[in-house]
C-alpha cells in the first residue's frame, strides 16, 4: 500500500512542477480601484484581477466573477478559477472583481451590508437593500463601463452571510447576475426570513435564465441553516428557466465546506 501511494504521488508532483512553470502559473494583472457610494456615503475599495495572459487594455470581452468578503474569499477564488481554467471547466476570459468589506474602528461591517432585516443583538443589521443598490446602481455599471465585460455572464459569489445576501439578491434582482454561487448561506437569519418571502418571490420571477448553486454541510446543519427548507421551496416553486443545485458534504465545518463548495460550484455554473 505504501509503495502504491508513492507511485501516485510522483506523477502528481511532476504535474505540479509542470503547472508551476506553465502559463497557468503566470502572474496575474491586478488593479486596485475604488468608488464612492451615494447610498452609504462612503468609499468602497475593489480589486480587479484580470485573467492570466490577458492585456488589461485589451478590448476582448470578459466574464466577471464578483467575490463578496473579498479580503478572505479572493485568494481561494483565484486559485480555484485558475485551476479550473487550466482543466477547461471554466472560460479563460473570466476576471475577478473582489469586494472587500468596509471596516469602522476595526469592526467588520458585513453585518450591516449582508443582512436583509434588523435583528435584536445585531446593532447594524438590516442594510442588505442599500448594499444591493450599490451593486445594481453603482458597482456593476461602473465595472461594465470601465472594462469590456460580458454583462450577461456576471456571477455573484458569497459565503455565510455573503451567501445569504447572494440569495437575497437573486430573489429581488435576478437579472443583475446570471449565476449565484453560494456556500453555507445563513438562510436561518431572522427566523428564516428568506424562506418566508421566497415562495412569492420565486413565483414572480419571469424570463430569467439564472443558475443557482448552494452547498453546505449535511445532516442537522443542513436543516439548522435553513437551507433544507429553501431546497424544498426550489423544488416546488423554482422558475422554469432556473438551473439550480443544492449539494451537501459530510464531515465538514462551516468554513471547510468552502473548498469543496467553490470548486464544485464553479464547475456547475460554467458547465454550459
Amino acid at each position: 500500500m505504501k509503495a502504491t501511494n508513492k507511485l501516485t504521488i510522483i506523477p502528481l508532483l511532476i504535474c505540479f512542477l509542470f503547472l508551476s512553470t506553465s502559463g497557468w502559473a503566470q502572474l496575474q494583472t491586478i488593479q486596485f480601484d475604488s468608488l464612492y457610494s451615494t447610498y452609504l456615503k462612503e468609499v468602497r475599495q475593489i480589486q480587479v484581477i484580470f485573467p492570466k495572459q490577458n492585456d488589461p487594455d485589451s478590448k476582448d470581452s470578459l466574464n466577471v466573477f464578483y467575490v463578496l468578503d473579498g479580503e478572505w474569499n479572493t485568494s481561494l477564488s483565484e486559485t480555484a478559477l485558475d485551476f479550473l481554467k487550466y482543466a477547461q471547466f471554466v472560460p479563460t476570459n473570466t476576471m475577478i472583481v473582489s469586494i472587500p468589506n468596509k471596516y469602522k474602528n476595526e469592526i467588520n461591517r458585513r453585518e450591516r451590508d449582508f443582512t436583509p432585516t434588523q435583528v435584536k443583538d445585531y446593532n447594524e443589521s438590516g442594510g442588505a437593500n442599500n448594499f444591493l443598490l450599490i451593486l445594481k446602481k453603482e458597482l456593476v455599471p461602473y465595472i461594465n463601463e470601465k472594462y469590456p465585460t460580458q454583462k450577461e455572464n456576471n456571477v455573484l459569489y458569497g459565503t455565510s452571510w455573503g451567501g445569504l445576501f447572494a440569495i437575497y439578491t437573486y430573489l429581488h434582482e435576478p437579472l443583475l447576475f446570471k449565476s449565484y454561487l453560494t456556500v453555507e448561506p445563513v438562510l436561518k437569519w431572522d427566523n428564516g426570513y428568506i424562506n418566508r418571502i421566497a415562495s412569492e418571490k420565486l413565483e414572480n420571477i419571469m424570463s430569467a435564465k439564472n443558475t443557482i448553486w448552494i452547498s453546505s454541510r449535511d445532516g442537522k446543519d443542513f436543516e439548522r441553516m435553513g437551507i433544507a427548507e429553501f431546497d424544498s421551496l426550489l423544488t416546488l416553486k423554482a422558475p422554469k428557466e432556473l438551473q439550480w443545485k443544492v449539494v451537501t458534504y459530510p464531515d465538514e465545518t462551516h468554513f471547510s465546506t468552502i473548498w469543496k463548495g467553490l470548486y464544485d460550484g464553479l464547475k456547475f455554473i460554467y458547465k454550459e
